[in-house]
């Protein structure tokens, strides 16, 4: 953890992340951007001076975000993190992929109000960067007082390569110094014995810092329901997990287990997307 970005809007959720970031940043020893988001209904950077004065809201949008991005970084600067603000207009969510390729960002905060019902459906800012994102995601919604981060929570199937996004779960564990909880969900309609799930986790094993990881297997109706009543007994505070990136009709076919989560898991989400190496 190097180079972290956070997308920010300046809502209540993302102020967590943002104090999230810091906290990484300081812990990491690791430089911290601040991305905002305009949204214009001209091409702002074309936009003649003398003719902005015809768009007030977005005058004043603009010039309170360009105050808020400096504080954040006068904030960081005295905690002695190396930061920079990007404030961009007229762009969508592919910005903040553009910007994770352009500045090699190799780890993103970010805050989510979650999602329920048709907004599910369509999806959120959060998800998208989630499904697409080439390097690990870490999403907040409310972070405790005196947020720790001792137990993590890494569920898989263990069928795939998860290797490469297993890795990065360890290096985070590493950095925070907590422990890794290999959790294999055990379904109706995908059941395993428990000799099989065992040793597909066991492989797992020898890429853990010696005495860091337990492996377990918790039986459930589905794997959403399985994680967050494993992670709620033995009281995680992070669920790190693969996704696929779908997207489209494939993702309605089969809705992401990572970006429900991200809706409706209250516990911080680590996601790695399945492809990383």
């Amino acid at each position: 953890m190097k180079n972290i970005l956070v997308p920010t809007d300046f809502s209540d959720c993302a102020h967590e992340a943002v104090e999230l970031g810091f906290e990484f940043a300081k812990k990491a020893s690791a430089e911290i951007h601040f991305l905002h988001l305009v949204r214009t209904p001209v091409d702002w950077v074309k936009l003649p001076l003398e003719k902005e004065d015809f768009y007030p809201e977005i005058k004043e949008e603009i010039g309170l975000a360009k105050s808020k991005l400096s504080q954040l970084k006068r904030k960081a600067e005295k905690m002695g993190l190396v930061c920079q603000t990007f404030l961009v207009y007229d762009k969508g969510r592919e910005e903040i992929d553009m910007h994770i390729e352009h500045h090699k960002h190799d780890f993103v905060i970010m805050g989510s109000h979650g999602a329920k019902g048709f907004k599910e459906f369509i999806g959120t800012n959060t998800q998208r960067v989630v499904r697409n994102s080439p390097v690990p995601v870490f999403i907040v919604k409310k972070r405790p007082e005196k947020f720790e981060i001792k137990n993590i929570v890494f569920a898989s199937t263990f069928e795939e390569d998860v290797q490469g996004p297993f890795q990065k779960v360890v290096e985070f564990a590493e950095l925070m110094k907590a422990k890794i909880h290999l959790l294999y969900v055990n379904v109706p309609y995908h059941f395993k014995e428990t000799d099989e799930s065992d040793n597909n986790m066991r492989t797992f094993l020898d890429k853990c810092p010696k005495g860091t990881c337990t492996i377990n297997i918790y039986n459930a109706l589905d794997e959403e329901r399985g994680i967050q009543k494993f992670t709620e007994s033995i009281n995680a505070d992070v669920i790190a997990i693969t996704t696929h990136g779908k997207s489209g009709i494939m993702k309605m076919i089969s809705p992401s287990i990572t970006e429900s989560l991200v809706n409706h898991s209250d516990i911080p989400i680590f996601s790695v997307n399945i492809k990383i190496k």
